[in-house]
């Protein structure tokens, strides 16, 4: 079969020539799943030389059709053969035929402006103009590097739709219960969810129903309340088609006009770079995790870029120069970042991220609605001379974000 790509506009044609039978199915799902990790969330399947289709093939074609419409985009088949339509009208397939692509796109509330910077291509949405965060910086996290946390630093954190954050938390009702499974988390729009560090590996989390809210026992947390005032829509506009997390934090910070932000970001990653905690610093035995030579047994850091093509959940604070009580909290993003921030990613199984403007509640719910998180990350950049990795990468996503107001203290 020969595969042919015309690209117009937003709309990418795939052009078909030959059997689309089991053998070939493989090779144009390949593509069309190429196409949309490219981008491409508007596509046309043209069947004009496919006299014969078998279920493999239709299977792949309302595979791609349900993956494009769940994110408002779509799959249509335009120009069937006569052999190819008869097949695709007994199968049901009549709503793919001809769909109009200009029906694919949800109209933006507000139209948005375009900004280019940093290496990447921005669309602007005011979405509460005028909005604050305003953020709690609690706990001690200075402590993580010298000897752990006990029970007299763990405190109860509510997280309800409207607040955010990141740190180190557990769900559990106290801190005897919580003690052996301390670790990473992020919440975003009334969503929790944490790395345990008991051994289980699997990230666990609470979505807001009803009554029930998300509540963490935390040791040390960024937490912000408020409404985000931008929503940010990102494509990576540079040779390598990649954005890197310092270049894309100043440029939003740049674009919102604010010395310190909040964000949300939901993301397609090209890799991430961090690490993540093995035990809970909360445990009896608790000691420097960076101690030599039992940093291996506490941290697991990556010594190359991880989760490349997955979808990345991040929640994450940044200010350009942390006051005394700020800079606990934070550090640079790299070496040469004139930006100080902390971040946390959740990362999920690859799916598209929704062309045009996104309201966040809905697009969280959407996400886990659909699929659970494989693991989580603390973000950092590895700087070091030869050996180094660089930085966490994004190819394209939407990032919401708020100027914070205001730095409250408050104690475990």
């Amino acid at each position: 079969m020969e595969i042919i790509k015309t690209q117009s506009g937003e709309v990418l044609e795939l052009r078909l020539r030959g059997r689309f039978d089991a053998y070939w199915a493989d090779h144009v799902g390949k593509a069309i799943d190429d196409a949309i990790r490219a981008g491409s969330h508007q596509i046309e399947v043209n069947l004009a030389q496919v006299d014969y289709l078998s279920s493999a093939g239709l299977r792949v074609l309302l595979h791609y059709y349900k993956q494009l419409k769940a994110v408002q985009g779509t799959l249509s088949i335009t120009q069937p053969s006569g052999g190819a339509f008869t097949i695709l009208k007994m199968a049901g397939f009549a709503m793919m035929i001809s769909a109009p692509t200009a029906a694919a796109a949800a109209t933006a509330k507000t139209e948005p402006r375009s900004v280019e910077k940093s290496g990447a291509l921005f669309q602007v949405f005011d979405q509460s103009p005028g909005s604050q965060l305003h953020c709690s910086l609690i706990g001690r996290p200075e402590k993580f590097f010298n000897g752990g946390f006990q029970e007299a630093d763990c405190t109860a954190v509510s997280l309800p739709a409207g607040t955010f954050g990141l740190g180190l938390g557990a769900f559990g009702t106290d801190f005897q219960e919580c003690r052996e499974r301390f670790g990473e988390f992020v919440a975003v729009a009334g969503t929790a969810t944490t790395l345990p560090t008991d051994g289980s590996t699997i990230p666990d989390f609470v979505v807001t129903e009803e009554a029930l809210v998300p509540e963490l026992k935390i040791l040390y947390a960024l937490v912000g309340k408020g409404q985000f005032a931008q929503m940010m829509r990102f494509d990576a506009a540079s040779e390598r088609g990649v954005i890197e997390l310092s270049n894309l934090v100043e440029a939003a910070l740049e674009i919102s006009g604010a010395s310190a932000a909040g964000f949300a970001i939901l993301t397609e990653t090209a890799g991430l770079v961090g690490a993540r905690l093995r035990r809970s610093p909360g445990r009896a035995d608790a000691r420097s995790p960076l101690a030599f030579p039992g940093v291996r047994d506490w941290l697991s850091f990556t010594t190359e870029r991880t989760n490349e093509r997955n979808l990345a959940l991040i929640a994450g604070m940044a200010v350009r120069d942390p006051q005394p009580q700020v800079a606990p909290f934070v550090r640079l993003l790299a070496q040469s970042a004139r930006v100080h921030g902390h971040f946390h990613a959740a990362i999920f199984p690859y799916r598209p991220v929704q062309r045009g403007e996104l309201i966040l509640d809905k697009a969280i719910n959407s996400l886990l609605a659909a699929d659970s998180a494989q693991t989580m990350l603390h973000l950092l950049a590895d700087d070091r001379p030869f050996e180094g990795v660089g930085q966490s990468e994004f190819m394209r996503g939407a990032c919401w974000i708020g100027p914070i107001a205001e730095f409250q203290t408050t104690a475990a």
